[in-house]
């Protein structure tokens, strides 16, 4: 009994709950939800852009293997038309990737300058934050800056000021090669 509560638990958890665009939802692939967005005004000359993170409104943490892609789109604003202009379905972690937790509901996009940051992480049994950050580039458009994942484990310290969760290591970073770029639409995790 206990064992079905939580599943079902669960299961309501993870659907993405909608929340409102400036994209019009005509712009939207059909099926779709919106689970994050945010605005970057950027560039010479300057340009606005809305990232946002989607999710299939019919996807449900109990979906083990077979979670959807969560397809991350970036529109430019042209007057007040939307164009997309870079899609990608690998940087948003699907719902069943983060083990016990769905991975990016508790993330999100963070924005400074020309840069876009989306976290996927999980702090619930396993504890580990995944950042990708892409960087609007004037003659390319965005591109790949850095990955950096991070973990924790539980502390085993029995001091009484420890804390309850220690650094598994240093944190792992990934950036392409000197004069190498990867497009926002060609970036790939190494997952």
């Amino acid at each position: 009994m206990m064992k079905a509560l939580c599943t079902v638990a669960l299961a309501m958890a993870a659907v993405p709950a909608a929340s409102a665009s400036s994209v019009p939802a005509g712009d939207l692939p059909p099926g779709y939800v919106v689970l994050a967005e945010a605005g970057l005004s950027a560039g010479r000359p300057a340009r606005s852009f809305e990232i946002v993170a989607l999710g299939r409104m019919d996807e449900a943490r109990f979906q083990v293997d077979n979670a959807p892609a969560r397809p991350l789109l970036i529109f430019e604003k042209r007057g007040s038309r939307f164009v997309l202009v870079g899609r990608n379905d690998h940087v948003v972690m699907r719902a069943d990737e983060g083990g016990q937790c769905d991975p990016f509901i508790d993330g999100g996009i963070a924005v400074k300058g020309r840069f876009f940051t989306i976290e996927n992480g999980v702090a619930c049994g396993q504890h580990w934050t995944d950042y990708i950050t892409f960087r609007l580039n004037d003659r390319a458009g965005f591109v790949f800056d850095n990955e950096r994942i991070e973990s924790w484990s539980l502390n085993t310290s029995d001091a009484p000021n420890a804390d309850a969760l220690a650094r598994d290591g240093p944190q792992r970073v990934r950036r392409d090669e000197p004069g190498h770029i990867t497009p926002f639409s060609k970036w790939r995790p190494e997952r």
